[in-house]
């Protein structure tokens, strides 16, 4: 007699898996397709690479007007009082009982830095008696990690409301070895502190912030102003602008390029609101984060995946709001040049590792069906298409331009086409190019006061980095980007890597490495 054997089909498990293979399978097929296509049918492949030379010079020019609009607005709100404005003003929500609470996680970071970034607190303009600080330190850091903590408490721990240095514990069930983890671990603590202070959940802004963000002055009374004015605050994130110039100086130029090149996309996408997702340093309402359970303790990316968060719980209704302030950072930077490349490579690959974020959210989509179709569309489109562009762009304008001319057929090679396609694709790129003249000038406007022992020269330098721009934009930012979604395709996790922060300073014995 036969029996009936059932088999249970989780069909959200193998959904997850087609949505982690998506992204590399588009980037993969893209590329070895159109390599491919380059040998059989080269004319049409040629005409392809103009076309898409003429698609990249038209973004340029897009972008380049965007980020020329950024930067006017971070100079005209640089001369604001916020401060002045929040005690002259009647808002919907009284800005008195407003409090901020800064979580900084570390692990292996100099007290040097540690110092620079709490330093920055104290001299924001904003009321010291509704600041909190929870500097969140990890159990398995040791020793080390206890000695900076009582370093810092001595010398801040009356600079504000509350000062206090948490101690993560290792091996929590359920958690990684991620920033998340800190962090969430550190809020909880303080938040202990804030109930004994009898604090609304609803009058208080979290800032979860890198180790090394050095913030402006006026960046929490900004910060209020937008939160006490802002029609539905509490469905919204705050997003300043990175600025990763604390040790640009001393950077190796790779470095500087990759640095404000991000800096530049940040402030590009800061002026289209409707595509803005929460990255790196960033601010939301306490109330939000205990609407979604905190920050997932099990991720790398968490600075985006709360944003997804908070998405998929209200159904949509929720956004990030853009600050044209800027927060400072360090840019990739280790006691030797090969260390500092290697750590380059690790940071942009980690950034691109947001692509874990993509399953999460088609998932997130499919079980909420109060979400609008057109939200789900812009977002859905905008991440995949993102990394998508990520991860091929700059191979296929580096790399598939050639392969007609050297590797076509003789057919081909008769064609005037084939003659042209060199001059064609340099000129278009040449032309595009020049919007690295943009950059170059914006690279000097924001870069932070010279150091004594550098020359003007160093000014030459800054602007000849750009045109570096080609190579870069292959090896330090599309193959971490193709190596991301490599990692996700095969079900290969990403360990968190700590990115070295090394600064340098002049000492009676010379430059040292703090």
């Amino acid at each position: 007699m036969k029996k009936n054997v059932s088999v249970e089909i989780d069909m959200e498990a193998i959904r997850r898996r087609v949505w982690e293979i998506l992204p590399g399978f588009l980037s993969w097929g893209t590329l070895i397709g159109l390599m491919v296509l380059a040998l059989v049918l080269p004319f049409w492949i040629a005409i392809f690479v103009i076309a898409y030379d003429v698609y990249l010079l038209i973004r340029i020019v897009y972008m380049s007007i965007h980020l020329l609009y950024a930067y006017r607005r971070l100079k005209e709100y640089r001369s604001i009082q916020w401060i002045l404005r929040l005690r002259a003003q009647t808002h919907p929500i009284n800005w008195n009982t407003v409090h901020h609470v800064i979580v900084i996680p570390t692990y292996d970071e100099s007290i040097h830095v540690l110092r620079t970034s709490i330093e920055s607190l104290v001299k924001t303009d904003f009321p010291k008696e509704r600041i909190h600080v929870v500097v969140g330190f990890e159990e398995r850091a040791g020793a080390k990690a206890k000695e900076r903590a009582k370093t810092l408490t001595k010398e801040f721990g009356s600079q504000f409301k509350t000062f206090y240095t948490a101690f993560h514990p290792d091996g929590i069930e359920g958690e990684k070895k991620v920033k998340s983890a800190n962090a969430t671990w550190a809020l909880q603590q303080i938040e202990k502190k804030l109930e004994a202070q009898k604090i609304p959940e609803d009058m208080i802004l979290v800032s979860n912030f890198d180790s090394d963000t050095v913030v402006s002055k006026e960046y929490f009374s900004y910060l209020t102003y937008v939160f006490v004015t802002t029609k539905n605050p509490y469905h919204a994130s705050y997003q300043p602008i990175p600025v990763y110039n604390n040790n640009l100086w001393d950077a190796p130029s790779f470095s500087r390029v990759v640095a404000m090149g991000s800096t530049f996309w940040q402030m590009i996408e800061s002026t289209r609101p409707e595509r803005l997702v929460t990255f790196s340093s960033h601010s939301m309402t306490l109330k939000a984060l205990h609407d979604v359970g905190y920050w997932q303790r099990n991720i790398i990316s968490e600075d985006s995946r709360i944003f997804w968060q908070c998405l998929l719980r209200y159904d949509g209704d929720y956004r990030t709001i853009p600050l044209y302030t800027t927060v400072s950072m360090d840019a990739a930077l280790a006691p030797t040049w090969w260390q500092t490349l290697l750590n380059q490579y690790k940071q942009k690959r980690r950034w691109a590792w947001g692509i874990e974020n993509f399953p999460y959210l088609i998932e997130g989509f499919l079980h909420n069906k109060k979400i609008p179709l057109k939200t789900k569309f812009t977002y859905t489109f905008r991440t995949l298409e993102g990394h998508y562009s990520w991860a091929t762009a700059a191979i296929i304008v580096a790399v598939l331009g050639w392969i007609p001319v050297l590797f076509g057929n003789p057919v081909f090679h008769q064609t005037f086409l084939s003659y042209s396609l060199p001059f064609i694709t340099r000129t278009l790129m040449t032309i595009a190019m020049s919007g690295l003249i943009l950059s170059a000038t914006l690279t000097i406007l924001l870069l932070p006061n010279k150091p004594k022992h550098y020359g003007p020269w160093k000014y030459l330098i800054f602007i000849l980095q750009w045109a570096l721009v080609p190579l870069i934009a292959t090896l330090l930012s599309a193959f971490p980007a193709l190596d991301s979604e490599t990692r996700l395709m095969f079900g290969r996790d990403l360990n968190f890597n700590v990115m070295q922060k090394t600064r340098k300073r002049v000492t009676a014995r010379g430059v040292e490495a703090i």
